[in-house]
C-alpha cells in the first residue's frame, strides 16, 4: 500500500475535502498557477509534487519561495507573488492563519498545522484533526495521485513525512514506504536539504532545484544530481554553528532556560532541541539575535508534556509586533524586534536584560 493512498475516507483528510481540492486543480488546465511552498523538506517535497501534477494535467505552473524569515503572510513575499500575474495560487505548508494572502486570486491551501483560522475565501485542505496528522507532503501526494503515476513519486511524500515527524512516525504504511525509498538515503537527503534553508546563505532555491532534478532520495544522498556538493557545504556550516552556539551558558528562571547567542544561520531550533535533552524538566528557549537584522528569532522546545503555544499565549502579553506562538504545540517560537523580545523576556521572569544583549553580534559562521 502506497503512503497516504490507503483508501480510508477519513485519512489523511476527509474524502470530500480531497475531492473539492482536486476539482479546484482540474479547473486550472491551461491556466498559469503559482505554487508557493514552505522551504523546509515537507514544504519543498509538496511543491515538487504539485508542480509535477499541474504540468501533467496541462496547467502552466511556476514556483516562488519565501525568502529568509518570510512566509505566506509577509508583505514582501506577497508583493513578489503578485508580480507574477498568475491565474491561481497554491500555498503549501504555510497557510494556517487568518489574514489574506492574495485575495484577488483563487487560492488552495494545503497544510497540517494546528489552526481553525485560514485566509478568508481560500479553499483549505488540512490534515489537522485527522489523526495521525499527516504532513503536507503526504496530503499533497494523496491530492495529486489521480493526476500522476503515484508509485515513482512516493519517495517525495516519504521525505516530507520523515523530515517533519521522524522515521518512526506512526503513519500508516510509512515503514513500508520508507523501506522502498531507502531509510538511509532518505535520512541523509533530508539532512542535506534542510541544511540549505538553515545555512546563513539561505540556499532553499538550491534545495528545490536538487529535489526537482532527483528521481529518488538516493540520487541526493549519493550526489548523483548537481548541487549536492553545495548542500554538503551548507550542512558543514550549520554543524559548526550549532556546536558553537550550543556552548552558550543558559540563564534560568523557574523551569525556563534561556540561551542568547548570535548566528546568521537558522540554528536556534537545533540548539533548543539539544538543550531540551540536557534539561528534561525545563522549557528551553534558544534565542538568536543574528539571524535577521533588528530581530530576535527564538525557538521553544521541551521534553515536558506541555503545549508550548499555550504556554506562550498564557504569558498575558499585549499584541506583539512580529511572529509569536505559531507552529506546533511541541515546536513553536517567534521572531520579534529587540524591544519586543525584551518585553517577552521580562514576562518570562528574565528581568534586567539590556538592549545590547539582544543585538546582532559575531555572526560570521565558525
Amino acid at each position: 500500500m502506497l503512503l497516504g493512498l490507503m483508501g480510508d475516507p477519513r485519512w489523511p483528510a476527509p474524502a470530500e475535502t480531497l475531492a473539492d481540492a482536486r476539482n479546484f486543480l482540474e479547473r486550472l488546465r491551461d491556466r498559469q498557477v503559482l505554487v508557493a511552498p514552505h522551504t523546509d523538506v515537507d514544504g519543498l517535497s509538496s511543491g515538487v509534487l504539485a508542480l509535477r501534477a499541474l504540468r501533467a494535467m496541462g496547467a502552466r505552473p511556476s514556483v516562488q519561495l519565501p525568502g529568509k524569515g518570510e512566509h505566506a503572510h509577509s508583505p514582501p513575499f506577497q508583493q513578489r507573488l503578485r508580480r507574477v500575474g498568475a491565474d491561481a495560487l497554491m500555498v503549501l505548508d504555510m497557510g494556517s492563519r487568518a489574514g489574506p494572502i492574495l485575495p484577488e486570486l483563487p487560492t488552495l491551501i494545503v497544510d497540517h498545522h494546528p489552526s481553525t483560522e485560514f485566509p478568508e475565501g481560500a479553499l483549505v485542505l488540512s490534515g489537522y484533526g485527522h489523526e495521525p496528522i499527516a504532513p503536507t507532503s503526504v496530503l499533497t501526494y494523496a491530492l495529486v495521485s489521480p493526476m500522476i503515476i503515484p508509485g515513482p513519486l512516493e519517495w517525495l511524500a516519504v521525505m516530507g513525512a520523515v523530515a517533519d515527524l521522524g522515521a518512526d512516525a506512526p503513519l500508516p504504511y510509512l515503514k513500508d514506504a520508507l523501506r522502498r525509498a531507502g531509510r538511509k538515503a532518505v535520512t541523509e537527503a533530508v539532512a542535506l536539504l534542510n541544511a540549505a534553508r538553515r545555512s546563513s546563505r539561505f540556499a532553499a532555491p538550491l534545495a528545490l532545484d536538487v529535489l526537482m532534478k532527483a528521481g529518488s532520495a538516493a540520487d541526493i544522498a549519493e550526489g548523483r544530481v548537481s548541487g549536492v556538493d553545495a548542500l554538503r557545504d551548507c550542512r558543514l556550516e550549520v554543524q559548526r554553528e550549532v556546536a558553537r552556539c550550543a556552548k552558550t551558558p543558559p540563564r534560568f528562571t523557574g523551569n525556563v532556560a534561556l540561551l542568547l547567542f548570535s548566528s546568521g544561520a537558522q540554528i536556534h531550533p537545533l540548539v533548543a532541541v539539544r538543550w531540551a535533552q540536557r534539561l528534561p524538566e525545563h522549557i528551553v528557549i534558544a534565542a538568536n539575535t543574528g539571524y535577521l537584522p533588528g530581530r530576535v528569532n527564538f525557538a521553544l522546545r521541551s521534553r515536558l508534556p506541555q503545549d508550548l503555544i499555550a504556554f506562550l499565549k498564557g504569558l498575558g502579553l499585549p499584541p506583539l509586533e512580529g511572529e509569536f506562538a505559531n507552529g506546533h504545540a511541541r515546536a513553536t517560537g517567534g521572531s520579534l524586534p529587540a524591544r519586543e523580545f525584551l518585553l517577552f523576556a521580562e514576562a518570562l521572569g528574565f528581568r534586567g536584560l539590556r538592549t545590547e544583549e539582544v543585538e546582532r553580534r559575531g555572526v560570521a559562521p565558525g
